[in-house]
């Protein structure tokens, strides 16, 4: 789905009833621009609008200066993957592949692996190996079993595979910086 200045993209999951995971992705933003460059260029500070905006400028000089020459390159945007009910499946990695932030469900801990398995869930190594071989940024647990008052053991296992994980809570926020 395009919504302008992002899209949202979908995956099925694999669980014991239909079940989708998302990525919601900015899209490409263009470059930083130099203003130090087009300053020493003879482009004054009206014309630096138009430069970023991708026009091509005219100096008092009559010195022609295309926006790549005073803009860096285009950056990525950023994305974020949420898995919901699932079982690791190469479909997820696909979707995940280069996210920024991973949130996937960990319901048990690997030694309830069969038990994931039976009920259409991830373990927490599971959920942490998905995020390694998807090369996400950062991983979030979520959608853990009442059998786990702390969560705690739950986020250990899955550093021990992948270290940039954490184990999500109520009312968490995260800042996704700009690329």
């Amino acid at each position: 789905m395009d919504a302008g200045t992002y899209t949202i993209s979908c995956a099925a999951a694999t669980h014991t009833i239909p079940a989708l995971a998302f990525r919601v992705e900015e899209r490409e933003k263009r470059g930083r621009f130099d203003g130090a460059r087009a300053r020493a260029l003879g482009v004054r500070g009206p014309e630096f609008r138009a430069l970023e905006e991708g026009r091509t400028v005219t100096t008092r000089t009559g010195e022609t200066v295309r926006p790549e020459t005073v803009m860096g390159p285009p950056r990525s945007g950023r994305s974020v993957v949420y898995t919901g009910d699932t079982r690791p499946t190469p479909a997820i990695v696909q979707l995940a592949q280069g996210a920024d932030v991973l949130v996937h469900e960990a319901t048990f801990a690997d030694g309830l692996k069969a038990m994931a398995e039976e009920w259409g869930h991830s373990t927490a190594a599971e959920a942490a190996a998905v995020a390694k071989e998807a090369q996400v940024g950062e991983l979030f647990l979520t959608h853990f079993s009442a059998r786990y008052p702390e969560t705690a053991s739950l986020e250990e296992e899955a550093r021990t595979v992948f270290p940039s994980t954490r184990a999500a809570e109520d009312l968490l926020t995260h800042l996704l910086r700009q690329r």
